[in-house]
């Protein structure tokens, strides 16, 4: 999420604080339980654990918007009792934890394990440092991002990629891909676009660099 300098200049410092270090954390669990899961499991019962908790976490945040967007009452007094962790633009639609939930399960189930989860970490980490750079830095728009932003972003996602995929050039590319996807993601939630996206570039990557290097 890209912002500019003045997006969110209604939220207070400690606020902004607090819900961005919690959106690292809680963004990230699932990523990290994937790829440092304990001994005892394989890889694919890892998977299957990770693609039942996203689901249920998709069911329960879309469940409680489903309702709340259709009681007025209810939606208040649910934006009252979180509103520590839920956005004031998300009063009136569906969560950003509703998208990242099914996007968590997309590349849970249909991609490999160092994919999904790189895939994952450029939401958490990635689009923070997105946030962050086009809060604090942005000067520079396009559409309605910072290209500050963007290049903050690259800069997380680069050494990510490439510390997880193992290869420079496949993470060169992904990096450069879900830079583009979190950069263009205004119109569709990027919760959603960013690791789905992210998680077919990286697979196109790693079909072109092995095409053309092996």
């Amino acid at each position: 999420m890209n912002l500019n300098p003045t997006s969110q200049a209604h939220e207070s410092k400690p606020f902004q604080a607090f819900r961005k270090g919690f959106h690292v954390l809680a963004a990230s669990a699932l990523p990290l339980f994937y790829w440092y899961h304990p001994f005892v499991l394989t890889d694919s019962r890892a998977r299957v654990y990770v693609a039942a908790v996203a689901v249920v976490m998709f069911v329960s945040f879309f469940t409680l918007d489903f309702f709340r967007l259709r009681d007025r009452d209810f939606n208040s007094k649910v934006m009252k009792a979180f509103s520590f962790l839920i956005r004031r633009t998300e009063e009136r639609r569906y969560t950003g934890a509703t998208y990242l939930a099914f996007s968590f399960f997309v590349v849970t189930l249909l991609f490999p394990r160092e994919v999904a989860v790189t895939a994952m970490l450029f939401l958490s980490l990635g689009d923070t440092a997105a946030e962050m750079g086009g809060k604090y830095f942005g000067r520079n728009k396009i559409f309605r991002r910072s290209l500050e932003g963007s290049f903050s972003f690259f800069l997380v996602a680069f050494p990510l990629a490439w510390a997880i995929l193992d290869d420079w050039r496949v993470a060169l590319l992904s990096a450069v891909a879900g830079t583009l996807v979190e950069l263009f993601s205004f119109e569709v939630d990027d919760n959603l676009t960013v690791p789905i996206g992210s998680a077919v570039a990286m697979a196109f990557a790693f079909f072109f660099v092995q095409t053309a290097f092996h």
